[in-house]
């Protein structure tokens, strides 16, 4: 696991959306808008150094360059959509240096929300089905959605030097932790990283806890544990055997650290999800997500367009 620089790929639209269950998404960063909408389920977002937490109907939003990590107790169910600056910056160009500074909706039974939330449902249709004229329909509802967000949440423009500073220590980070990705399993200490990269070991340590919102033994231990968390669902070696892999130093710290992250013992984690848990987890070695089929995807949201009873509750 590492903090990852995602590169998106689009389609002809430019934009990307998909449904996704998710139970966990590694730390990582992208150059995208992204808007994120809580179609069932609860979810923790970690940005900004703070914890937010999230409920069915709720949206949240992602900054270019923001560092973000989702966290769900059982899988959540998400509407995404991706979009690079550059789709509204021939006649929206401020939005290259644009930076939403609160990043959650939540759907507080307002007509704002509700307009917000209708229209990510019916842009999430269109998408998905690609019945005629859908392209025009999709970027006449996309303009509506970013603009009745800018109207709703907080945000500010960056100056270029802001700008630019962001990027370089999204660069700088992404170095950083490939680093530790490639060498987790090994004894890892901070000051070989500095002197790799040429920094002192006051700086890293803060730039570390001010972009990831934690310290570096802390990010490090959750890295290991998450792959550890891997190696017990998908493979058969024993607990011994994954402890040293992961790199550390002895049973009693890998119990410690698994659960401080899960909220139980390695042992009782592979006990737990042996069986049929697994089956809907999409066994990838960065992430415990599973992305819908088109079909999948649209029979859900057809739901979500019928009208739903007062209160909080969203598709079901």
């Amino acid at each position: 696991m590492n903090q990852e620089f995602e590169i998106i790929s689009h389609s002809q639209m430019n934009f990307k959306l998909f449904l996704v269950n998710m139970l966990y998404r590694t730390p990582h960063i992208h150059k995208d808008f992204e808007l994120c909408l809580l179609l069932d389920g609860s979810l923790f977002l970690q940005a900004q150094n703070e914890t937010h937490s999230l409920e069915t109907g709720d949206f949240f939003v992602v900054n270019p360059f923001q560092s973000h990590e989702l966290k769900a107790d059982s899988p959540a169910l998400l509407v995404s959509l991706q979009v690079h600056p550059s789709f509204f910056s021939s006649y929206y160009p401020r939005i290259a240096n644009l930076e939403f500074t609160s990043l959650i909706l939540q759907r507080d039974g307002t007509d704002v929300c509700k307009k917000l939330y209708d229209m990510m449902i019916e842009l999430a249709c269109l998408y998905l089905k690609k019945a005629d004229k859908f392209e025009l329909k999709c970027v006449g509802l996309l303009n509506l959605l970013f603009a009745g967000l800018l109207d709703t949440l907080p945000n500010r423009l960056l100056s270029d030097k802001e700008k630019n500073a962001s990027q370089s220590k999204a660069s700088r980070m992404r170095k950083i932790t490939h680093y530790i990705d490639e060498h987790y399993s090994e004894k890892l200490l901070l000051s070989d990283i500095a002197r790799k990269e040429d920094l002192s070991l006051t700086y890293l340590s803060h730039f570390f806890k001010d972009y990831l919102g934690l310290p570096f033994q802390e990010y490090l231990a959750k890295i290991r544990c998450e792959k550890a968390r891997q190696l017990l669902l998908l493979t058969d070696f024993p607990l011994l055997d994954i402890c040293m892999s992961c790199g550390f130093s002895d049973s009693k710290y890998f119990n410690s650290g698994f659960r401080r992250q899960y909220g139980c013992s390695p042992k009782e984690y592979r006990r737990n999800f042996r069986h049929d848990e697994l089956k809907q987890q999409q066994k990838s070695m960065l992430t415990t997500q599973e992305f819908l089929s088109a079909s999948s995807s649209i029979v859900l949201l057809e739901r979500c367009l019928l009208p739903q009873p007062a209160g909080p509750a969203a598709c079901s």
